[in-house]
């Protein structure tokens, strides 16, 4: 309903576990982590499990997405299923037609396709969803599919994925068997509050809402508040925040515009089931008499002030189709399976010197995401991680694109990368490198004067110096203290407009030598 005044490409905050919208926080890469290394470990089973609405669907998704050709996948989704069933179910999924409706032929079946995987180099990845559901009874039959082996390997890897009844599940001396066969294990918990404000952001930036609405810091506050960090209940509030956005005609969203959200779409304590439906049924009459009056009224009468809601534009001409993002690289792989932590740190920042001609650089650490680096437009340093090595190590990001990244890896030219395999693998740590004059860095007024002329130059002119600021800081991204820190020197050097490397254009030429 909102999505075209807004100029969303679709909704950014839908129920559907959608893995282009998954968020890496920490946690959420951890998790990943934990799903690469027990795969390659080949050795038992893989447990993930967390509370509803964490987000274990859409990990899951992101994971087997993430998958190469050379692996077969089984998915249950629905595992409420007997024994029969579940086996069917597989076999249906790896196209596999059994010898006989028995339990032996189905097993029989499926061994066979894993001898002829294996043979053939083939992975074969099992991954049930929902797995608190699964009866006693047919978890034992799924720890005998594990049974399913050579001598050095399994045949079938299998990950049980399932809210947190089956931890305890697993804890039954009877499953005991099964629980010492999960090799890699991990619990999802809910998002923090600056999680919560970057997941947002996230999610309004996949949808193509970059610069076109903002949730205020309090309202972000606020979400987190009355969500609990829960990504499912995030969704909702926001989704019907944006709604009441849409209605009041305004690009912003505001606190009492999320709790009047969270009131009509979460079962607060002490608001009885028929408040609550009272009060889902009065916003929803109230937003069906809306759209009637709209459409009774004249089309000239439709003509919104400035600010308020606008018809959409006419279809134009079709746009350009992105380019296709490259194939992932099995380059950058081997340079994150292999390379020295303080090495590859040295070689990343003299990529940066390089790129800046060798003018004497600032050094600002960031914990951000990708939608923070390409709005500085700045090269940096990123911290990279790799399930199979218990350290980290470091690229130059050197160009961005929508679907793609410019990277320098050690001393090898650089290359195109997918973003989805660089940010599956990125610690969301970077080093960014900034010139800054040695007066202006130890003179306070200077720095000062300097600061104020930049916020007027990019629109953030106010009387208050130190209310444009935290105004500007909060767009960007950042703390907003009004205090002129290292990270918002750089943050306004970076909008001041003046002529340097950015990733745009690095991407555009093609990386630096």
């Amino acid at each position: 309903m909102y999505e075209s005044w807004f100029g969303f490409r679709e909704k950014p905050f839908s129920l559907t576990p959608d893995p282009k919208f998954l968020y890496l926080s920490p946690k959420h890469a951890e998790a990943i982590a934990h799903l690469e290394f027990g795969r390659r470990e080949r050795g038992g089973f893989i447990l993930v499990t967390g509370e509803v609405g964490t987000g274990k669907t859409t990990l899951a998704r992101h994971f087997l997405a993430k998958l190469g050709p050379d692996t077969r996948t089984a998915v249950v989704l629905y595992p409420a299923l007997t024994a029969a069933e579940l086996l069917s179910g597989i076999l249906q999924d790896l196209h596999v037609t059994p010898g006989g409706d028995s339990l032996k032929a189905l097993v029989d079946a499926l061994h066979g396709f894993l001898l002829e995987s294996r043979a053939a180099g083939r992975d074969v990845v099992l991954l049930i969803d929902e797995a608190q559901d699964l009866t006693p009874e047919v978890l034992e039959q799924v720890r005998l599919l594990s049974n399913l082996e050579t001598d050095t390997e399994k045949l079938i890897q299998i990950i049980l994925i399932g809210q947190s009844e089956l931890r305890a599940l697993l804890a039954r001396h009877d499953l005991r068997q099964l629980a010492q066969r999960v090799t890699a294990r991990y619990h999802l918990t809910a998002l923090d509050l600056a999680n919560t404000a970057e997941y947002v952001r996230h999610r309004l930036n996949v949808a193509g809402g970059e610069g076109k609405v903002t949730f205020t810091s309090t309202a972000l506050r606020l979400v987190h508040g009355r969500s609990g960090g829960v990504p499912r209940l995030v969704n909702l509030v926001c989704d019907r925040a944006l709604l009441a956005g849409y209605v009041q005609g305004s690009r912003t969203i505001t606190a009492e515009m999320v709790e009047r959200a969270s009131q009509e779409v979460l079962a607060e304590k002490g608001r009885g089931p028929l408040r609550w439906r009272h009060g889902l049924i009065g916003s929803a009459l109230s937003l069906v008499l809306l759209l009637v009056l709209f459409a009774l009224s004249p089309r000239s009468a439709r003509a919104p002030a400035d600010g308020g809601p606008r018809p959409a534009p006419s279809p134009g001409p079709t746009p350009t189709q992105p380019a296709p993002a490259p194939a992932p690289s099995a380059r950058l792989d081997g340079f994150l399976r292999s390379a020295a932590r303080d090495a590859s740190f040295q070689q990343a920042l003299a990529r940066l010197e390089r790129v800046w001609v060798g003018r004497p650089l600032n050094r600002t650490t960031l914990r951000t995401h990708l939608e923070q680096l390409r709005a500085l437009d700045l090269p940096a340093v990123l911290e990279m991680f790799h399930p199979t090595r218990r350290d980290t190590c470091f690229l130059a990001l050197l160009g961005l694109d929508e679907r793609s990244a410019r990277i320098g890896a050690g001393d090898d030219e650089p290359e195109t990368v997918p973003l989805s395999q660089l940010e599956a693998l990125w610690t969301r740590d970077a080093v960014l490198a900034w010139p800054e004059e040695q007066a202006l860095r130890s003179d306070t007024a200077r720095q000062t004067a300097w600061a104020r002329g930049v916020l007027t130059a990019v629109g953030y002119a106010d009387g208050d110096f130190r209310a444009a600021l935290r105004r500007f800081q909060d767009d960007a991204h950042l703390v907003s203290d009004g205090l002129l820190g290292p990270r918002t020197r750089m943050a306004l050097f970076a909008r001041a407009g003046a002529a340097h490397p950015r990733l745009t254009g690095l991407a555009a030429e093609g990386g630096s030598k």
